[in-house]
């Protein structure tokens, strides 16, 4: 049973009036666009755990946010199924485990310079024929899909994804405004790389966004020291060091960068809510705010402990429902892909993995939830979390793995180069010095409750049986039901994905036929593959890509183009000129 505690302060009151709620609409109900279907916002940031004054944490205020869950539902227990965004955004974006498709490793599609290290080209993970992006199915069922602008599932995009992808993608570039949308925009400027740089990119969520002229800029062109944003949080504020950090003047000013790119953040989700706002679309919008994976800090990101895999999350309706209430049930990333199908009235595909937690006909609340790391960078360790409500049990794989794995990347942070010099000094505390243990055991159970920085294994103590015996079942029986391809050599894998050869395969080119009826039908031989086309009037401009899915007319002299895609595979050559 879901655990709904409400909060109705005369302030929370205030703003939700302030905010045109559409408090006409029956309470129960899912919110209709013109189709019948509400609009679908997500706002997802990067690399931040529940680090906002909702969730407990008032280092910094956060008004939008705040604004936000003051008519929305807060979900304290929401978790990645990673620490860390590839294997994360895949299960966003598929529904699936990594583990069951062979998204695990971190990362797959690009860095070349890491994969070389390994003996890798990239790849793409292979999920069953049946599966397909959630942009997609979205769009199969009349949404307009749009993402500004992070994609990293692990597989390259299909172009039956999206109707628009990269940094000006909008909502507002519909043809038709009362076709309902899901739109998903990224939040970059909490990002683990903008504690010791700062992209330009990463602050573009400003007036002229959506706009062709607007500037683009790439991910390495970032402000040189003197331009950065001004750290906003002071010097001497109070900050919640947790207790495995080196106490600083280094460690405090990265974290005070990480509250005050929080700060910028909840600015930007601002500006997205007041577009909204504009457009009169509030009324019929879901709002769904969470971030990728857990901290930016050492000991935070990559890690299977909450503080690299819990996230804040607030889902605010247009009708107020529940509004500044907590729900305290357990929520995976897998989960919400589900969800927001029930929400929009889109039947559940069958490949997905999770289970809705919003709309209607819920099922059981789940009793756990699980994650998994593997390959970071060129580094190997294989780990799997299980966790219910209370406790969490992490199986290690490599127990001759030590627990410290040398990243050159997150080494750039002044808080990670302090444990080092602490750690060659010996000067850590026991807290501190627990990252850098030569082993591991097999079994780990914290208590989260009395223990949040899980510093404490209790898998010893026989206090503690019953609960490492069920979390330890819970284990098994999902490693049984999804399927674990981290046991398999990663090179192996992918030769299985290619069919022993040397390359990946490629999709089979898309060929047409006419029907019984005289309409025109697209195949591809490939099992699994996604067919999208475009229909061209002479004289003019290839429009977008259309997603395939069944027979259509188009009149003669139109240009017809069609290229098919299999995530995991190629996409094939073009077929043209019909």
């Amino acid at each position: 049973m879901k655990r709904l505690i409400h909060h109705a302060p005369l302030l929370s009151l205030f703003l939700l009036l302030c905010w045109s709620c559409a408090d006409e609409m029956e309470t129960g109900k899912t919110p209709s666009s013109a189709e019948g279907r509400p609009n679908i916002l997500v706002i997802n940031c990067e690399d931040i755990s529940p680090m906002l004054p909702m969730f407990g944490d008032s280092t910094v205020q956060t008004p939008n946010l705040s604004r936000l869950a003051a008519r929305g539902i807060r979900f304290p227990n929401t978790f990645s199924v990673a620490g860390v965004c590839a294997p994360s955004r895949h299960a966003l974006i598929t529904g699936m485990y990594p583990i069951s498709t062979g998204a695990h490793h971190m990362r797959t599609q690009w860095n070349q310079a890491t994969l070389d290290k390994v003996g890798l080209k990239p790849y793409g993970a292979l999920l069953p024929p049946e599966a397909k992006m959630v942009s997609q199915v979205f769009r199969e069922n009349g949404y307009f899909a749009t993402n500004n602008q992070k994609t990293d599932y692990q597989f390259v995009p299909l172009k039956t994804g999206w109707d628009e992808l990269g940094p000006k993608a909008h909502w507002r570039h519909r043809t038709d405004k009362d076709q309902p949308f899901y739109a998903v925009f990224d939040l970059e400027i909490t990002h683990e790389s903008q504690i010791w740089m700062t992209g330009k990119g990463q602050l573009r969520f400003k007036d002229g966004l959506e706009k062709p002229d607007t500037p683009e800029f790439k991910w390495t062109d970032v402000f040189s020291p003197e331009e950065r944003p001004p750290l906003t949080v002071p010097a001497d504020a109070p900050l919640p060091l947790p207790p495995y950090l080196v106490d600083s003047e280094p460690t405090r000013t990265d974290m005070r960068r990480v509250y005050s790119n929080i700060k910028i953040m909840d600015a930007q989700v601002g500006f997205l809510l007041s577009q909204l706002e504009e457009d009169g679309l509030l009324d019929n919008t879901i709002i769904i705010f969470f971030s990728d994976h857990g901290g930016p800090l050492p000991r935070q990101k990559r890690l299977m402990y909450d503080s690299g895999l819990r996230v804040p999350h607030i889902v605010a309706f247009p009708d107020g429902r529940e509004a500044g209430s907590v729900d305290s049930s357990l929520v995976s990333f897998v989960d919400m892909a589900p969800t927001m199908f029930n929400l929009a009235g889109i039947p559940l595909p069958s490949h997905l993995q999770g289970q809705p937690f919003l709309g209607n006909d819920l099922p059981s609340e789940r009793s756990h939830i699980f994650a998994a790391v593997d390959r970071t960078d060129e580094h190997y360790d294989r780990i799997r979390a299980a966790r219910d409500h209370r406790f969490k049990y992490l199986r290690n794989y490599m127990p001759e793995q030590g627990y410290y794995l040398p990243l050159v990347y997150r080494e750039q942070m002044a808080a990670m180069q302090e444990l080092l010099k602490g750690r060659d000094a010996g000067t850590l505390t026991d807290a501190q010095a627990q990252w850098f243990r030569k082993t591991k055991p097999a079994e780990e159970l914290f208590d989260t409750q009395n223990d949040p920085h899980e510093l404490n294994n209790l898998a010893s103590n026989p206090r503690y049986a019953p609960q490492l015996a069920a979390l330890r079942a819970a284990m098994d029986n999902w490693l049984n039901t999804v399927g674990d391809l981290g046991a398999e050599d990663e090179r192996e894998m992918v030769s299985r994905f290619w069919n022993g050869q040397d390359e990946m395969p490629t999709t089979g080119r898309p060929q047409l036929r006419r029907d019984s009826l005289g309409r025109f039908v697209l195949e591809s031989k490939t099992e699994g593959a996604q067919i999208a086309y475009q229909i061209t009037p002479p004289g003019q401009k290839p429009g977008k890509w259309r997603v395939y899915t069944g027979p259509f007319e188009y009149e003669r002299g139109d240009s017809l183009r069609a290229v098919a895609q299999r995530i995991g595979y190629k996409e094939s050559g073009e077929s043209v000129g019909w």
